[in-house]
């Protein structure tokens, strides 16, 4: 992040993206979701896309693209920021991943990094949206099977329609609390298709609430990295390389 403070051409909500991206990065990239972005940067997923594209572009991004096993699933891309001072971390950590396309490593070698990732995925995936269902569910029992039986919930219906049919139950006036379902029963039964009365909290209004909540800290928190990070170098002109016109032309 503090090479991105210091380095990074970009600009605006980009240069928010790519500080978003930085925060994720480990010694094997990192694979926050589009959706994880857009929410820590208070945008759509369409812009943070657009702002993806423009880091590629001006060479701060690389991609590596996962494609996702079946049409109900979907995986978070593989990112390295590409700046001067990273570049070398970002060479060696890619020489051993598989291309999505080909099947085939950098060094020609298949490895065992690319399958493991898969798997890391789809499980951080699953769990960050499981943990948001878990939250709203009115009877806390079984963490385990629930979790299981939610993975296989989200191959037949959509995680929105799940969260509103989990609000509806919660909220239905009619249900008792001493007869309330296990959550994986609830799932399995396929209950948020018969939900007894529609939410009182329109579920989009709630996570878009947290979404603002997460954008706000984390705005906070780069602008005191912002404070504490060092200022950009100047050349002879007086201005910082980057803004230059005259460093630029010659």
């Amino acid at each position: 992040m503090n090479a991105v403070w210091r380095e990074s051409k970009s600009d605006g909500r980009a240069r928010l993206v790519l500080l978003a991206i930085a925060d994720h990065q480990g010694e094997i990239g990192a694979w926050p979701s589009i959706a994880t972005l857009a929410r820590m940067v208070n945008a759509s997923e369409r812009s943070v896309q657009r702002d993806i594209k423009h880091l590629q572009a001006i060479g701060e991004l690389k991609v590596e693209v996962q494609n996702a096993p079946t049409k109900h699933q979907y995986k978070s891309n593989l990112y390295w920021v590409t700046l001067p001072s990273v570049a070398t971390g970002v060479t060696n950590a890619t020489a051993g991943v598989t291309d999505s396309a080909t099947g085939v490593t950098a060094g020609g070698v298949q490895t065992l990094i690319e399958p493991l990732l898969k798997v890391n995925l789809t499980h951080a995936q699953n769990d960050e949206l499981f943990q948001e269902f878990w939250n709203a569910y009115p009877r806390k029992l079984d963490k385990a099977k629930a979790f299981r039986a939610f993975k296989s919930a989200l191959k037949r219906a959509k995680f929105e329609d799940i969260l509103a049919g989990v609000i509806a139950y919660r909220n239905d006036p009619k249900r008792d609390p001493d007869y309330t379902k296990y959550p994986a029963t609830w799932l399995n039964n396929d209950a948020w298709e018969n939900a007894a009365s529609v939410p009182d909290v329109d579920p989009s209004a709630i996570r878009k609430q947290r979404e603002r909540a997460a954008s706000k800290q984390f705005l906070a928190e780069q602008a005191e990295l912002a404070k504490k990070a060092s200022a950009p170098p100047k050349c002879p002109h007086g201005e910082t390389i980057a803004r230059c016109q005259k460093c630029l032309r010659s």
